[in-house]
């Protein structure tokens, strides 16, 4: 299994003695198997004599028990040894993909998407089923039992092996022509439309109300399309491949075996076979003819299982977010950028950033939809690192804080929120699982969400997802709630009232004016009204801060700020009560 790459080579290095284990198992199994074939074939030579029968009948009943006992007794160990390293590996590469995949730049998962990141973390795993659980015996069946069967079949009667060899070596070929570059583009189109059928699939699922709001066009036309291009590729890829793959399958199938068998013994001059020697060839070249006519079946499965190894080998070796060698503590609940530039592969996204936020201050950070806003948090989060500048928190490189240590420095609330399946109580407390229930409830009534949790049947011992179904704006109370019974002194909000009505945003900008006190807090926001109070506001276009300064500095000021100022003023006059 050398191509699966070191990191699942190491990931093998302890379950290789079981490996082995299995592989010897098999090898002994499968001799075994060719040992009943063999009994029999002597047996047919003896049984047709009247009684008594001759004395070594029964020992070669006893040969074909025994060999039928081992066999059985073998493939099951072999199996179960395979079988139950595919669990553990399965089971520790989920492991190392959730840690891996949680400390990678949060730009890897853009590009990729929800569907892409499922593919690695079920889809690639439990194809290498194939690979783990059945290759190592059916590798060893592939070769050994031919070989075997072949040696005994040489040693019968030579001029007779040659001639069954010949429909197993046409088919043998076959399958490696089925194999061979003159296919390859034809399988690679057809698993590329089948990844895409379960994307389209996927996204048919998780927008059913787009779906059916626009039935034909959308996410609907794109099932279509993607599905009418797997029946031409799949179509196309059966009517090159499948005439060559029915013909294997007639040419390793039994009658036309035993069939063959017959006409090379049955051929003028070139033999004289006895009845057991013909009772051996009937029987064991339909042994030797079955590993062949299982590489064919498997050789598809162990293709995508080997494909999906390279994806999971190339996902671990990307690098993740450095650890820093020798990881400092921030000072304060200040931060700062310094000339920082990101971009998303060629596409820049923030330019020439400079600013500091003060311990224990508020700072709103504003814009058109696309400014970069969200970005700019992310980089404070270290969500994904800088490509040049310094983002600091607390004095410190957040590239020398320790992930651990700068998360317990941060809460955050994101503008979809989301919650774990957990009781409602563990879900506040995430930041904090040590907090009393009384805590836990002065939070929650500070985010205006106590009394819709106190009304469930369950009250805060309701299962998220299971129990009760938060509405996004009760997710952002809820991540409101969470970042309110933290410890951490810097608090980053991006855009956190966005889903909610604007009683409950006025109630819950107090509670972060109040409760979030002597925090320092970063709020990303769209409605100007929601961040007059900021002490500091900067105004962001197009990945640059364009203006900076109080509410009342930027109103005074012609710039974007009260363009956009004026602009929601405006709106808000022009809306009309509806009846």
């Amino acid at each position: 299994m050398n191509f699966l790459g070191p990191e699942l080579r190491a990931l093998l290095q302890p379950f290789r003695a079981r490996l082995w284990l299995a592989v010897a198992v098999q090898a002994i199994a499968g001799i075994s198997s060719l040992v009943p074939l063999i009994a029999l074939a002597h047996l047919a030579d003896g049984l047709h004599q009247a009684p008594p029968l001759a004395p070594g009948v029964m020992g070669w009943v006893l040969l074909a028990v025994f060999g039928s006992a081992l066999w059985l007794c073998g493939q099951t160990l072999a199996l179960h040894l395979t079988h139950s390293v595919d669990a553990d590996l399965c089971n520790r590469l989920r492991v190392r993909l959730a840690e891996h995949l949680q400390r990678l730049p949060l730009g890897w998962f853009a590009r990729l998407g929800a569907d892409g990141v499922t593919r690695y973390a079920e889809q690639d795993v439990r194809a290498l089923h194939q690979l783990v659980g059945h290759a190592p015996t059916d590798l060893v069946n592939l070769l050994l039992i031919p070989l075997a069967t072949l040696s005994y079949l040489l040693w019968s009667d030579s001029g007779l092996a040659l001639w069954c060899l010949l429909p197993l070596g046409l088919g043998v070929l076959g399958y490696w022509r089925l194999g061979s570059a003159h296919y390859r583009e034809d399988v690679e189109r057809r698993n590329a439309a089948i990844q895409q059928l379960f994307s389209a699939y996927s996204q048919f699922a998780a927008n059913l109300g787009l779906v059916r709001q626009f039935p034909g066009a959308g996410i609907h036309r794109s099932l279509q399309q993607a599905v009418h291009q797997f029946d031409q590729r799949f179509s196309h890829w059966v009517s090159r491949a499948g005439h060559l793959a029915a013909l294997i399958q007639v040419l390793l199938g039994a009658p036309w075996l035993l069939a063959w068998v017959v006409l090379g013994a049955l051929l003028a001059g070139l033999t004289e076979v006895g009845a057991a020697q013909l009772c051996a060839f009937l029987l064991l070249v339909r042994a030797m003819a079955a590993p062949v006519l299982a590489m064919g079946h498997g050789l598809d499965a162990l293709n995508s299982a080997r494909v999906s190894a390279q994806r999971l080998q190339a996902v671990l070796s990307t690098p993740p977010l450095a650890e820093p060698d020798a990881p400092q503590v921030p000072r304060d609940a200040s931060v700062e950028m310094r000339e920082v530039y990101f971009a998303h592969g060629s596409v820049p996204v923030l330019a020439a950033i400079n600013l500091r936020l003060e311990p224990g201050t508020t700072t709103a950070l504003v814009g058109p939809s696309g400014a970069g806003k969200s970005t700019l948090a992310g980089l404070i989060a270290r969500f994904m690192d800088v490509d040049s500048g310094q983002v600091l928190v607390g004095g410190v490189d957040v590239r020398q804080v320790a992930s651990q240590q700068l998360q317990r420095h941060l809460a955050l609330v994101f503008q979809h929120a989301g919650a774990l399946r957990l009781s409602l109580a563990q879900n506040i407390a995430l930041y904090q699982p040590d907090a009393s229930l009384a805590q836990i409830r002065q939070a929650a009534r500070a985010a205006c969400l106590d009394s819709r949790i106190m009304a469930l049947p369950k009250g805060y011992a309701s299962i998220a997802g299971d129990d009760v179904r938060l509405s996004g704006g009760e997710l952002q109370r809820l991540a409101i709630a969470r970042a309110l019974l933290s410890s951490a002194p810097i608090m980053l909000l991006d855009e956190p009232t966005s889903a909610t009505d604007p009683q409950t945003e006025r109630a819950l900008r107090t509670a972060l004016h109040e409760g979030a006190a002597g925090r320092t807090r970063l709020i990303v926001a769209h409605r100007l009204q929601s961040i007059c109070h900021a002490e500091q506001i900067l105004v962001l276009n197009e990945g640059r801060i364009v203006q900076r300064g109080c509410h009342q500095q930027l109103l005074a000021t012609d710039g974007l700020y009260r363009q956009l100022w004026r602009e929601q003023m405006s709106s808000a006059d022009q809306m009309e009560p509806v009846s």
